[in-house]
């Protein structure tokens, strides 16, 4: 009886495994389609960057930004980020 029980365990998980692949293609597809593409495809038309992908000045030789040093206190210091 008890051999019976854990095939139909097995059986259910197999089964279940499948739904959720299934479940999970599809959430992942709408998300997609609907959600990430219009806005890549309305920045691509609109040639919209996030990223800075140039150095600061046209004359610069590398994209290293110089940053000013700031006194750092321990309060600062002790936070990571």
């Amino acid at each position: 009886m008890l051999e019976r029980f854990k095939q139909m365990w097995l059986g259910w998980q197999g089964v279940a495994k499948g739904i959720l692949f299934a479940q999970n293609f599809l959430l992942m597809a709408v998300a997609y389609l609907f959600g990430l593409g219009p806005v890549a495809l309305g920045m691509r038309l609109f040639g919209t960057k996030l990223l800075d992908n140039g150095p600061p000045n046209p004359g610069a030789k590398s994209f290293w930004v110089p940053r000013s040093p700031k006194p750092m206190t321990m309060d600062e210091a002790s936070r990571q980020f």
